[in-house]
């Protein structure tokens, strides 16, 4: 994937959105309540993908790339954050920052 920026998204309840995602990729949740299913895996001789449900405040990194589908269990807000290694981090406070409007503010302290 060439395009690395972040991309936000806004789901109504029972909207999904199926994106295409690197190893690595963070989905974080900002508000709601999200199922996040795939991308599909090899599990014992058959292709499975993994669902897990996140609520706010919680993230998930993709471990392999491939497509996710993102389905609001209730309204929900989330962030997808491209792979950067040690950065992703530092991206996840600076996205909380831009969405809680705290931009040009104090410096969240190092994040590990």
């Amino acid at each position: 994937m060439e395009d690395r920026r972040m991309m936000r998204l806004a789901l109504r309840q029972g909207e999904s959105r199926r994106v295409l995602v690197e190893a690595g990729t963070t989905v974080l949740i900002v508000a709601g309540d999200l199922a996040l299913r795939g991308p599909l895996v090899w599990v014992a001789e058959s292709v499975v993908a993994p669902e897990q449900r996140l609520r706010p405040e919680q993230s998930q990194v993709i471990e392999t790339g491939g497509w996710i589908d993102l389905t609001a269990v209730e309204a929900a807000e989330l962030v997808v954050l491209p792979p950067e290694g040690v950065q992703v981090w530092q991206k996840v406070a600076r996205c909380f920052e831009r969405l809680l409007g705290h931009e040009g503010g104090k410096r969240p302290a190092a994040l590990p």
